[in-house]
């Protein structure tokens, strides 16, 4: 079953109480992450408690939504039917201009044959519900 946007309902995520925020920014069309007030750092996915000191001092931020590529691979083989008409596509894991936050995400306008380390990449967002978008980058200056 899928609604207007087209995603089958079982690819649209139960938005757990800590990540209700970082959905409801992707609807806006923001990134949203977690800042600890303790050490400074950022992250994603949304917790409860810092993961790179404990704090449980977090705030919500609204990042750039800039970043840059540390790793990806190429998926040539999809047994899901949405993705499976995508085939070959990149996913990539973004180091985001915030220090310490992390995005593993798609990369939809990217040809594998063009997906590098270091790639410099901005957010862009997919609607998928009327509670959520899912987030993608492409390339940026």
């Amino acid at each position: 079953m899928s609604d207007e946007t087209g995603v089958p309902s079982y690819l649209i995520p139960r938005i757990s109480p800590e990540a209700a925020e970082f959905f409801a920014g992707t609807v806006r069309g923001e990134l949203r992450v977690q800042r600890c007030a303790s050490c400074g750092l950022h992250h994603h996915y949304p917790r409860m408690f810092c993961p790179h000191c404990g704090s449980d001092e977090l705030t919500w931020v609204t990042a750039s939504g800039r970043g840059t590529v540390h790793s990806f691979t190429v998926i040539r083989q999809q047994g899901i039917p949405m993705f499976k008409e995508q085939v070959p596509f990149v996913v990539a894991l973004v180091d985001l201009d915030e220090p310490g936050a992390r995005f593993i995400a798609q990369l939809p306008t990217v040809a594998p044959e063009h997906a590098v380390i270091d790639m410099r990449v901005q957010v862009r967002f997919r609607p998928a519900s009327e509670d959520m978008a899912f987030v993608e980058f492409e390339p940026h200056e």
